[in-house]
């Protein structure tokens, strides 16, 4: 009996402790649809950083901020925290600032060591002289070194290097809990570090690791990296496989929410899920997916060639399972298409005759709509008929005095000719003819009447024509009634004579004027190509698009 209860509890344990962990894993699923937001956030506090930093004049503060931008980009950004960390290097040499030459160093040392240029790392450092830095820097530059050498360690696996690598990070490590002051935030952290790797104590530093988390927050990057270490705390030494998941995923909900892009705990919690089997693989790809996405935007090439290793394997695993299930949905897919098709058959049936009524009722009702547009054309297409009309009665009237008034001056000219020869007023008579006088009087005349004629056949002709010119090449006219010798030389292009020599002798001008005049205009035009062919088609009765409609 007592060996049943024994069991009960701990059948009880395990099914609340993978509920919690279910209950986690839909917590991390919803963090992940919302990281966006998270990076957005974190861009807008970059943002005021920089904002600030550009107002800033004090050397000093100048530096200050630039380090609080070198810490927000750290683990978000690799090239951003990398300028960082040089320009302030470069400025701390400039203005001679000890304190935050060295610093700087340090950081560049860090971020090296990040892209995996463990050697280059360790050179930045070995300039810099302990004697005369103070604690919280002294402790800086040894828990840096002791990273170098960590990441160094993890990349020369299966090398005899890498034990070597692992000794430098503990005795760094040592060094620099030296000078760890209680009231840094990271305090209980680092000791929970100490008694992990250097005392083997996991009781203590599970002690320590659980304070923590008690005060720290949940989106901080601190809480993400206790999160992590307490993890591999309850695996090397309790080889409590649901401690380790739930404290990994709390890690990786950490990293989301601070916007740690250079994190491990969501790339192992995948390859954790992928190991489970087919059950967690979907989930297991998203993860990765994400994890990938994460180190390329942090642009750390070491962790996406890691990433790139397990990558292919969950990937191909998920799609054989989306294949699989795609193979039992086909078979459900015939089998209700099967229905659908004998359903559809007997609606097809039912509505084939109110389908035909609608069509002919909308063939009907499109009929009179066309029929209704057709002769809403046709009045508009008679009254501007009627319209042109009119005009060219007008012109014929125009024309019809303007050859009354040529034959009764021809007559007067007829009379003056004979009382002249009668006279025997020859050569005054000669004179009158040769007058200049007389043929600018005529010419005016003409160009006058010539202006009202085709102003009257053709009212908007200046408006349409100035349209086929750019605004700076319009024509303006002197007055309403009168027309440009540039507008007389394409009125008369409308009209048919196209021969600049035509053109010419009608406006009693040379044909040079003529042929300059053309050339200019057509400069202007916003389409030189087909500008004359434009001209031709200024002022017609009825449009192309109206004759393109009616042939429709």
């Amino acid at each position: 009996m007592l060996r049943f209860y024994i069991v009960s509890l701990f059948l009880s344990l395990s099914l609340t402790s993978m509920a919690g962990t279910e209950l986690l894993l839909h917590e991390l699923d919803a963090t992940i649809a919302q990281r966006a937001q998270y990076i957005r956030e974190k861009e807008g506090r970059i943002n005021n950083l920089k904002d600030k930093l550009a107002k800033e004049r004090d050397n000093t503060a100048v530096l200050k901020i630039i380090d609080d931008l070198y810490n927000e980009y750290h683990v978000f950004k690799f090239d951003s925290a990398m300028y960082y960390a040089d320009w302030g290097l470069t400025l701390a040499n400039m203005h001679g600032n000890a304190y935050y030459t060295k610093l700087f160093t340090i950081y560049r040392a860090e971020i090296l060591a990040i892209g995996g240029l463990y050697s280059e790392a360790t050179e930045c450092l070995a300039p810099l002289d302990t004697r005369d830095m103070e604690r919280q820097m002294l402790f800086k530059f040894y828990m840096v070194i002791s990273k170098v050498y960590s990441y160094w360690s993890s990349y020369s696996q299966n090398t005899p290097f890498a034990e070597v690598y692992w000794q430098k990070t503990m005795d760094y490590f040592e060094k620099g809990l030296a000078y760890l002051d209680k009231d840094n935030p990271l305090y209980d952290y680092y000791q929970g570090e100490y008694y992990s790797y250097l005392n083997h104590d996991a009781m203590k530093a599970r002690q320590y690791y659980q304070t923590v988390i008690k005060k720290e927050s949940d989106s901080s990057r601190i809480y993400a990296m206790t999160s992590y270490a307490l993890a591999n705390n309850y695996l090397n030494y309790e080889h409590d496989e649901d401690k380790y998941e739930e404290h990994l995923i709390r890690a990786a909900l950490a990293d989301l929410r601070s916007c740690t892009m250079e994190a491990v705990a969501l790339q192992i919690l995948a390859t954790r899920l992928f190991e489970k089997g087919e059950s967690e693989v979907e989930r297991a790809e998203r993860y990765i997916s994400v994890s990938m996405e994460d180190a390329k935007f942090y642009n750390n090439r070491l962790r996406i060639l890691e990433i790139s290793r397990i990558l292919p394997q969950i990937t191909t695993t998920y799609q054989a399972r989306v294949e699989k299930q795609n193979h039992r949905l086909r078979y459900s897919i015939i089998f209700i298409s099967l229905l659908v098709v004998a359903i559809l058959f007997t609606t097809y049936l039912i509505l084939r005759q109110n389908r035909k009524l609608k069509v002919h009722r909308r063939q009907l009702a499109d009929s009179n709509e066309r029929q209704a547009e057709l002769n809403t054309q046709l009045h508009e297409l008679n009254q501007r008929l009627v319209d042109t009309n009119k005009r060219r009665e007008g012109l014929a009237s125009i024309y019809i005095d303007l050859c009354a008034k040529y034959i009764d001056k021809l007559g007067k000219y007829q009379t003056l000719v004979k009382r002249k020869i009668k006279a025997n007023q020859t050569q005054e008579l000669l004179q009158i003819i040769s007058s200049t006088r007389i043929s600018e009087e005529d010419a005016a005349t003409f160009l006058t009447r010539f202006d009202k004629a085709f102003l009257e056949l053709y009212p908007t002709f200046v408006d349409e024509f100035n349209a086929l010119l750019h605004v700076s090449g319009r024509i303006q006219q002197k007055s309403p009634h009168t027309l440009t010798t540039e507008l007389r030389t394409f009125a008369l292009i409308r009209l048919g004579v196209k021969n600049t020599a035509d053109i010419a002798g009608l406006l009693f001008l040379s044909n040079q004027t003529i042929y300059n005049c053309r050339s200019v205009i057509k400069n202007k035009a916003i389409n030189k190509e087909s500008f004359d062919d434009d001209v031709m088609h200024l002022c017609t009765v009825i449009k192309e698009n109206q004759r393109d409609s009616k042939e429709r």
